[in-house]
């Protein structure tokens, strides 16, 4: 990998226990950069109003519930969040049990109409883990992979080594456990960002919902690639 250059009122750690408010700008800036998304429509039956609950949901599960993720955050001079990312090491599931369910999901899921839940249950419970298990070439490939479920930086910030630098943390955790570095994204902009960083596809699928079609493209990055 190569030498990366941060701006220099850049600092980028792993936050384990982080505050409300580090939680807040994390879910803001999530969704303002996931709002045009159209896979977040689809997740949300098709109630963009809902979008920041199911966010809530997923950073606060995967940061707060021990042992469940590991979140990279990077902040400016005055500590301001100018961006995150989150992963689930091997053998997690982010909302596997009731305890998880309870940062969120569950209310989340409640404010749903009955449409949204069923097509939430058939698609990113069944069809989506199928893409990702075919495109990877791993069963239950989600739980088996070190897999990025967030990675957000403020369009000021883009461009300037970030992501890349919280990749090749993400990448040095996962060599230690012989896991490979996987992802999915909805916006078809990431695909040069990520074949940058050292991602490379696996796999491209289009969603069908009540409420448009959504993209995904699987990415992989192998933390101990065979030899030739």
């Amino acid at each position: 990998m190569t030498t990366i250059v941060l701006p220099s009122n850049i600092t980028i750690s792993e936050v384990k226990e982080p505050t409300e408010e580090m939680i807040d700008q994390a879910v803001k800036l999530t969704n303002a950069l996931q709002v045009g998304d159209p896979s977040c429509k689809a997740w949300t039956g098709g109630n963009l109003e809902l979008l920041p609950l199911l966010m809530h949901a997923i950073i606060k599960a995967t940061w707060l519930w021990e042992g469940a993720g590991i979140t990279y955050v990077a902040t400016d001079e005055n500590g301001v969040l100018v961006g995150f990312s989150q992963w689930l090491p091997l053998g997690q599931d982010l909302f596997g049990s009731e305890d998880r369910r309870q940062f969120g999901f569950d209310e989340f899921m409640e404010k749903m109409s009955d449409e949204a839940k069923k097509y939430f249950a058939e698609s990113l419970g069944r069809e989506f883990p199928k893409y990702l298990d075919e495109a990877f070439g791993i069963p239950q490939s989600q739980t088996k992979v070190h897999f990025c479920n967030l990675v957000m930086v403020q369009p000021e910030y883009q461009g300037k080594g970030i992501a890349s630098a919280m990749f090749k943390m993400a990448y040095e955790e996962a060599k230690q456990m012989g896991a490979v570095v996987a992802l999915s994204t909805g916006n078809e902009h990431n695909i040069v960002v990520y074949e940058h960083i050292g991602l490379t596809v696996k796999g491209h699928q289009v969603f069908q919902s009540p409420w448009g079609e959504w993209p995904s493209w699987a990415f992989a990055w192998e933390t101990n690639p065979k030899e030739p």
